[in-house]
């Protein structure tokens, strides 16, 4: 008797006996594609909702290393509420969650860093506040957008004080490789001091020492020992535009906002907030920087 001819005969035996000996005989003999199957349906359907339900970003901004964290989702639907933003149509984000080391890197650093190139890649981010260590970093990388391109010199007097520039000849320096360069030749002088330091020690003082820019003097131009070092509220100095050969205001220092005075959210070290360069939100990005001057505790 042919195989498709038995499971015939089986099927009618099954039939006479009745409805519960036909499901007793399918969740044998089909439990297993049949569980493949739901399972599969479930994670379409997830799937398809998922994609379907998903809004495009109506701002997006991260506070990095902060020392206390906030729930993201209350701030996120209160400045929504504050700036007049439609949450049925558009996503507010506000991460709270993220830190980052500037000296020893981790797993994690590397994780954080990658996420913030992918959503500023995509211009989905808008908004970075930071301490000066992180803040720098990404400053140093053009990251942050020069203020004076959305405010007027009358609206950025109001935040005179706060305001936290960056020297447009470090980022020019950076950008056309002078100051790697200047890392490479004083890594190589120390290798050639080894054979001949009178000869390295001149060429070092009469050469990349008057047209590059070390990693020291950055430090220094910066108000920071270092590159890496995490910069306490009691340490921290305004950089001096003054002593910069092209200042560039590219963030406000928002220790005395409400919003950080309420909840001390970067507790010992100095918040800075800065405007993502290819921020496609860029009004909303100022609304938030008046936020957190309007923040009121009970609001969230």
């Amino acid at each position: 008797m042919a195989v498709s001819d038995d499971i015939k005969k089986q099927h009618k035996k099954v039939r006479k006996k009745g409805f519960k000996a036909m499901v007793s005989y399918f969740w044998d003999y089909y439990k297993v594609p049949t569980a493949i199957v739901l399972m599969a349906a479930v994670f379409l359907f997830f799937l398809i909702r998922d994609m379907t339900s998903t809004l495009p970003y109506g701002f997006y901004a991260m506070m990095i290393n902060s020392t206390l964290h906030p729930d993201g989702n209350d701030i996120a639907d209160d400045f929504a509420q504050y700036a007049g933003i439609d949450t049925q149509s558009v996503d507010v984000i506000i991460d709270t969650s993220q830190s980052l080391s500037t000296g020893t890197y981790n797993t994690y650093d590397v994780s954080t860093q990658e996420k913030i190139m992918t959503i500023t890649a995509a211009g989905d981010l808008d908004v970075m506040i930071a301490d000066q260590s992180v803040f720098e970093q990404y400053a140093r990388n053009s990251y942050m957008m020069d203020l004076r391109e959305l405010m007027s010199e009358e609206e950025l007097n109001k935040y005179d004080g706060y305001i936290y520039y960056i020297d447009g000849a470090i980022l020019k320096a950076i950008e056309d490789g002078t100051y790697e360069e200047s890392s490479s030749e004083d890594s190589s002088s120390s290798e050639e001091g080894s054979f001949d330091s009178d000869n390295s020690s001149d060429t070092s003082d009469s050469g990349s020492a008057e047209d590059s820019i070390s990693d020291q003097d950055i430090s220094y131009m910066l108000g920071i020992s270092t590159p890496s070092t995490i910069v306490t509220e009691d340490n921290f100095v305004l950089p001096d535009p003054d002593a910069m050969e092209d200042p560039i205001p590219i963030g406000i220092v928002i220790t005395d906002t409400a919003y950080m005075q309420s909840t001390q959210t970067y507790e010992g070290v100095v918040p800075i907030f800065g405007i993502i360069a290819n921020s496609s939100h860029t009004d909303e990005a100022i609304k938030f920087l008046e936020y957190m001057y309007d923040y009121t505790q009970d609001a969230v």
